[in-house]
């Protein structure tokens, strides 16, 4: 059967079905809210079935909602949306905002590569081995939600000629929103995977939140005290790790700035808060 004959039969049930419906409501079998709501779900059954793909991907980016009959129906497509949910947390990025949605996928690529050489990889001696690191298994070790994987996962399967067909609205939401999300994905993964250690060495951790973060603290007690562990994912002579030194500085105990490196942490500077990397950590070096 080819499409054009597809959408003559769609068209055909439609017309049935609402001929069927007035028929229907001009007997008396049926009340005008029933009538209303099922007529929505006849024009969006008549939209799946006559209308092409692409033409019904752009109506559905400017469409948010339709409500009738006491019934309301989501249309909007779930990616852009999912998107206010993206993580948050400190990372040296770097990156201009995305003019494409290709360009956006090849920078989350590109990290989640970063991630499986780095933070999420393997020690075999004194060789690191990357991982094989997929959204799924993210998700299955409670390093990222299910928000954001539906974000992440939105990014790696639009295709460019799907992202062009949405209304312009959907496409600029999602390269900002989305961009947002790749923007500080690592930081997330690596703030999460950082509590996890730090849980298994010490029993608990306690997230805290300062106003002036972006993301929550790691607070752990051990046999030394109280010790707020700050996850910055940049590198240890960054202005970012500079910065959150200058501000836990003014805090009252003691802190400590992790930072994703696997190689051995830099010495203290006098007044400053040390900087330990995730590889010390790893390997449960003495706090500094």
């Amino acid at each position: 059967m080819t499409p054009e004959q597809r959408l003559l039969r769609g068209r055909i049930v439609v017309l049935v079905v609402l001929v069927a419906l007035f028929v229907l409501y001009l007997v008396g079998l049926l009340p005008v809210a029933q009538l209303l709501t099922l007529l929505v779900f006849a024009i969006v059954a008549a939209l799946v079935m006559t209308v092409r793909p692409a033409q019904l991907r752009a109506l559905l980016g400017r469409v948010e909602q339709v409500s009738a009959g006491g019934v309301s129906i989501e249309l909007a497509a779930a990616g852009a949306k999912a998107a206010a949910a993206a993580p948050t947390g400190m990372e040296d990025d770097g990156d201009d905002d995305a003019t494409s949605i290709v360009e956006l996928r090849f920078r989350l690529e590109r990290k989640l590569a970063d991630l499986a050489a780095g933070v999420l990889s393997e020690a075999v001696g004194d060789v690191v081995v990357p991982t094989h690191v997929t959204i799924g298994g993210l998700v299955r070790d409670h390093l990222l939600g299910s928000a954001e994987a539906v974000v992440a996962d939105t990014i790696l399967t639009t295709s460019e000629n799907e992202f062009r067909s949405y209304a312009q609205t959907q496409r600029e939401a999602l390269l900002r929103d989305g961009g947002r999300f790749v923007a500080t994905f690592r930081a997330a993964v690596f703030h999460e995977r950082a509590a996890q250690v730090l849980a298994q060495q010490t029993g608990g951790v306690e997230r805290v939140r300062r106003d002036d973060a972006v993301g929550e603290d790691l607070v752990v007690t051990g046999t030394g005290g109280r010790v707020r562990w700050v996850p910055v994912f940049a590198d240890a002579d960054s202005d970012l790790v500079r910065g959150q030194q200058e501000r836990v500085a003014l805090l009252t105990g003691r802190s400590v700035v992790l930072v994703p490196a696997l190689s051995p942490s830099p010495p203290p500077a006098d007044g400053q808060a040390p900087v330990r990397t995730f590889g010390d950590l790893l390997r449960a070096a003495p706090p500094l």
